[in-house]
């Protein structure tokens, strides 16, 4: 775990990044219970419909297409609340609408889509997720990176979170977008199995 610390702070410092050394490791193997690759794409395909709340989409209608492809499962509690309401606050909106980057990291832990943590989701993202259509035969086929590339990416992100809060704190300019980070290491870190409850993935730094 040191080497892959020490790694990953040598990488973030050759492209002008510098986090302190003193930062913890994060969790070993041994600490975490990993996803399999059928809850991620499974948590995946939920959110194909979960972000639409961002976007104006109607929850009663999201809940029905949900319930049809037996996906409730995948949802969070706070998702499930949000569904249920007739109107939804604007920040509950930004929060659903960040959900894209969430999404993002979860395709790459399967496989489906490369990550580059200075710009946004990819644009064809939405085509790669069964949408409307059944997802068992996606969710049943969905194969895991190996799991020491996932632990690496959660270990990255954290000392990218790190930084793109300590530019905020301090008024840096930040090269990262700390949205973009703070979301996609929620999803990797869930995957890894840092926090089985996706609503109480800790974000500390």
């Amino acid at each position: 775990m040191n080497k892959l610390k020490s790694k990953n702070t040598e990488y973030l410092s050759s492209i002008g990044i510098e986090v302190p050394e003193h930062l913890p490791q994060i969790e070993s193997l041994d600490e975490v219970n990993p996803r399999t690759a059928q809850d991620i794409a499974g948590r995946l395909c939920a959110l194909a419909y979960v972000i639409g709340l961002g976007f104006d989409a109607n929850g009663k209608d999201l809940l029905k297409q949900l319930n049809k492809y037996d996906l409730m499962p995948y949802v969070s509690g706070y998702e499930n609340g949000l569904l249920n309401q007739d109107i939804i606050g604007d920040q509950d909106k930004i929060n659903m609408s960040w959900l894209t980057e969430c999404a993002q990291a979860l395709a790459w832990c399967i496989g489906l889509v490369g990550l580059d943590h200075f710009r946004h989701c990819d644009n064809d993202l939405a085509h790669k997720i069964p949408f409307k259509a059944d997802p068992k035969d996606f969710i049943q086929k969905a194969k895991l990176r190996p799991i020491c590339e996932i632990q690496e990416q959660s270990d990255l992100l954290y000392r990218m979170h790190w930084y793109a809060r300590n530019c905020g704190l301090t008024g840096q300019e930040c090269e990262l977008s700390e949205g973009i980070v703070s979301e996609r290491r929620k999803a990797i870190d869930w995957a890894y199995g840092v926090e089985e409850d996706w609503d109480t993935v800790p974000m500390d730094t």
